[in-house]
């Protein structure tokens, strides 16, 4: 057995960038007087431990948070919403809020933020507090990494240590290190095939050489001197979804085998090392403020608690107990909301979220999840556009409210709108990218801005990830194509030589007994949109910057013109913008926002 050397003889002092590269890497609420509320710049801490120990916390996490800043060569955070810590000072006080029966520390998605969670305050809970950052930090960049190294990374990270105005990282983790060499080992290519279904991520017994190796293998790709100077390239390969082994060759011209047996000899070591970075905290870092927790605010943040571990009776009693007592705060109304949301019980969650809105919620999430409830079909969608420009209003970086609300938009026909708010959204995840450009090119293709659509139709097919994907965006560039051979033949007919007018028949006249039959009024202009309401069909007609809406209250009445076979099937949403001339009786529904029921439409 190699006699492991705590003490580390190599420091390395390097910039963050070679780190991380690439990566963007009874009653269950106690009294309000025992918990205090710390602030800083980026985190909210609650704490029953006491201002000092809060104080070590609050500093702790900041030190983690500049480092990760550095490491990302300062990249904006994901979010400007403080992460909140909740950090008890007894196992007793733990216990109703623990996610499982042995984690001492552990990250929650929360409705509109980050949640740490924390047995206590102290030196042994911190690397299970970083370690959960770290996946915090990854999953805000949206960075797609397997779990060897997501996992890895969170390791690594986690031996992050203050001193002073540094921190170093890569200290040898003894519990791993010793694993390694009293356990047998799963090959590279097992380790780097596991997900999150997988017994070696899920299962306690088998997890423990799964960690221990992912920790060990991204130690050595991230600190080795024969690793460090090519593993941003490796980093680029994996992240842009090149399988790791070919990774491996494109950044090293090794093979998944030789990898294996450089990490074996790397393990059998006894000098590892580390890296030391410099640290540069901002002033509510080391003086943040500092109050008690009020009874509702404490009281809140626990039931929020218990809604994200899945203690769903034990969040409602809680959320109920405390609109008993502030029956005027939206803060409780928007737990409630997002509880029986997350219930899919639908109809409460309505009632709650319009309780919350009406009682001036500012939380811009809240509406935004409150559109979605409402969401689900055009009209729906269409319904909570007040509510997703009220969440832009109070927050104008929010890019899934900008994106939700531009599609809303397009459904609405205000073309040039949808177009702001998809300009306002800078990060689209691959699997978002085709269905968002075509978008973006459906809105141009109605605003008649031609070369726009083209562009992004272009685009919407590029990232085209099944053949519906596929289907769309090259039905959109083929009538891009018909419409500019239209324009083509238009500019060629205004080019001719103009044709003399027929002679004025003035002797073709009408009988004077046949009776007078006054033409129906009509519209021409191109057919953007059906939406089917049940019995009712609405057409959505374009006539240059104006929307007509036309109901048509029985198909089997609308004479069809300009078809084959006298009939044409129309599918509910959005359609190609053929142009149409609708003739219609004059009848305004203030309900459905029409002005006439359809009696034809002849197909150009």
């Amino acid at each position: 057995m190699v006699v492991f050397q705590p003490a580390m003889t190599t420091v390395i002092q390097r910039t963050a960038a070679v780190v991380l590269a690439s990566v963007f890497l009874p009653s269950v609420i106690p009294a309000a007087d025992q918990w205090l509320k710390l602030k800083s710049s980026h985190f909210e801490l609650y704490t029953t431990a006491g201002e000092k120990k809060g104080r070590e916390a609050i500093l702790y996490f900041e030190q983690v948070r500049d480092f990760f800043g550095r490491a990302r060569q300062g990249a904006k955070p994901a979010t400007n919403i403080p992460v909140r810590i909740i950090a008890f000072r007894s196992d007793k006080e733990f216990q109703p809020y623990r996610i499982n029966e042995f984690a001492t520390a552990f990250y929650l998605d929360g409705y509109d933020r980050d949640y740490i969670v924390m047995r206590n305050i102290s030196q042994e809970n911190y690397p299970v507090a970083v370690h959960e950052f770290t996946h915090l930090l990854v999953k805000h960049s949206g960075a797609e990494v397997p779990v060897w190294f997501n996992e890895g990374l969170a390791e690594l990270y986690s031996t992050l240590k203050p001193m002073g105005n540094k921190v170093m990282v890569g200290q040898v983790i003894p519990g791993r290190y010793y694993y390694l060499h009293q356990h047998k080992w799963l090959s590279l290519e097992t380790l780097l095939g596991v997900d999150h279904h997988s017994p070696y991520y899920n299962e306690r017994d088998r997890a423990g050489i799964f960690y221990a190796q992912s920790w060990a293998l991204t130690h050595m790709l991230n600190l080795s001197p024969a690793y460090r100077p090519q593993f941003s390239k490796f980093l680029a390969a994996l992240a842009s979804g090149v399988p790791a082994s070919a990774a491996f060759w494109q950044a090293y011209a090794k093979t998944v085998n030789q990898v294996q047996k450089d990490l074996e000899q790397y393990m059998q070591g006894s000098h590892f090392n580390a890296a030391v970075f410099d640290v540069k905290l901002e002033k509510s870092a080391e003086e943040p403020d500092v109050e008690p927790a009020s009874p509702l605010d404490s009281g809140t943040v626990l039931a929020d608690v218990l809604a994200f571990t899945g203690k769903k009776e034990a969040a409602k009693e809680a959320y109920e107990s405390l609109a008993k007592e502030y029956p005027k705060s939206w803060e409780v109304e928007a737990g409630r909301a997002e509880l029986t949301w997350r219930s899919k019980d639908l109809e409460e969650a309505r009632k709650h979220f319009a309780r919350a809105a009406e009682l001036g919620s500012t939380n811009p999430r809240l509406y935004f999840d409150y559109a979605r409830v409402l969401g689900g079909t055009p009209e729906k969608d269409i319904a909570g556009i007040p509510l997703l420009k009220k969440a832009v209003e109070l927050d104008p970086d929010y890019q899934e409210a900008h994106h939700y609300l531009a599609f809303c938009l397009l459904q609405d026909g205000k073309y040039q709108e949808a177009i702001d708010h998809f300009g306002k959204v800078k990060n689209i995840k691959v699997e978002q990218a085709s269905a968002f450009y075509h978008g973006i090119a459906y809105a141009d293709y109605e605003l008649e801005k031609w070369d726009d659509a083209q562009k992004a139709a272009e685009v919407a097919r590029k990232y085209a990830r099944n053949p519906q994907e596929t289907a769309s965006a090259e039905d959109m560039l083929r009538t891009l194509s018909e419409e500019k051979e239209k324009r083509a033949a238009l500019a060629h007919q205004a080019a001719a030589p103009s044709v003399p007018a027929a002679p004025n028949r003035s002797d073709e006249r009408v009988s004077p007994g046949a009776p007078h039959v006054p033409p129906k009024p009509s519209v021409l202009g191109r057919l953007r949109q059906v939406d089917c309401l049940g019995k009712i069909v609405r057409l959505r007609v374009t006539a240059g910057d104006q929307q007509v809406l036309l109901a048509i209250m029985d198909p089997g009445k609308v004479a069809i013109k300009g078809s084959p076979t006298g009939a044409v099937d129309l599918a509910c949403g959005p359609q190609k913008g053929k142009l149409v001339i609708v003739e219609y009786e004059s009848r305004q529904d203030a309900k459905l926002g029409t002005v006439g029921d359809v009696r034809s439409i002849e197909f150009q």
